[in-house]
């Protein structure tokens, strides 16, 4: 075997190696390419390419090759796979987007609009959030409440791990000193009186009303309670419904997957308030062939 360093492209030009790259694509005859061709028949390394101009695509740009990535029809049911590559590739238990734009088959904001959240995407893939500076107590009681209602029961130290759990159980015993503690700090907080809530929401919107007032607009009709549905006053409507939903009775216990929502009864467009006598658990199937419209006695909408 001859040991032989590879040259050292460190000192090389950027239109050395933007000419390179139309070199390659005139040899290909494509109007663009992507890295794995460069890879194979170019000079230089996609890397370097990358390194001096920021971007694989925005190389490709200031070669004057097209720059629009190739995957036009998106499917959301490859996000999640695709993110899992990208892991494996890297040897890396999460991806972030500056990560997934260089290797990924996907824009990472497309994926950002189908999930919400970058971090969304990543507990969907099983994969580790890119940091987790900023945890609330909130954060941890609501992950700890989406498993227990999973399990039907409370959940032990060691089944709190990932991908099951957003969490490590070491976050929680470094957050709350035990496991012990933390449970019993969750059951404080969503058994405590969700009426400071409800004043909250009203408060919310008598000040909206007031600007509408100022505005000389007329106030919404259901001037008691906002829309917004606080995660503790959801749960504490699950608990009293006993995690099920309340038009076709499943929950995540019988059916996996099965994802429940928090519900206006009549809803809030039509003046029916945030509070827990109008609210009701639906599993999110139900919940979208609802829509806005009022349920009936007899459970039908």
């Amino acid at each position: 075997m001859k040991f032989q360093l590879e040259p050292y492209h460190r000192n090389v030009t950027k239109e050395e190696v933007l000419e390179d790259i139309r070199r390659v694509a005139a040899e290909l005859q494509k109007a663009t390419l992507t890295k794995d061709d460069y890879k194979a028949h170019g000079k230089f390394s996609p890397s370097t390419a990358i390194r001096k101009c920021d971007s694989w695509l925005k190389a490709l740009a200031e070669a004057g090759l097209s720059h629009t990535r190739p995957n036009i029809e998106i499917c959301p049911d490859e996000f999640i796979p695709d993110l899992q590559r990208v892991a494996k590739k890297l040897g890396k238990n999460s991806v972030t987007t500056d990560e997934y734009k260089e290797h990924g088959r996907f824009s990472p904001n497309s994926i950002i609009k189908h999930f919400d959240k970058w971090f969304a995407a990543l507990d969907a893939a099983g994969l580790d959030r890119t940091r987790t500076l900023h945890v609330t107590d909130e954060d941890y009681f609501e992950n700890l409440e989406r498993i227990w209602v999973h399990l039907g029961r409370q959940p032990r130290l060691n089944e709190i791990r990932k991908p099951f759990s957003r969490y490590s159980s070491g976050a929680y015993v470094d957050r709350f000193v035990t496991w012990r503690k933390a449970l019993e700090a969750f059951i404080s907080f969503v058994n405590d009186d969700p009426s400071a809530e409800l004043e909250q929401n009203r408060e919310d919107s008598d000040s909206a009303d007031s600007q509408e007032i100022k505005q000389g607009t007329k106030p919404a009709p259901h001037a008691q309670s906002s829309w917004h549905i606080s995660w503790r006053l959801q749960f504490r409507v699950m608990q009293r419904d006993n995690h099920r939903c309340q038009c076709c009775g499943d929950s995540p216990v019988l059916t996996r997957g099965t994802v429940l929502e928090c519900d206006h009864i009549i809803p809030w467009s039509k003046g029916g308030p945030t509070t827990m006598d109008n609210l009701q658990t639906l599993c999110r199937k139900c919940n979208s062939g609802k829509s806005n419209l009022p349920m009936t006695e007899d459970g039908e909408s």
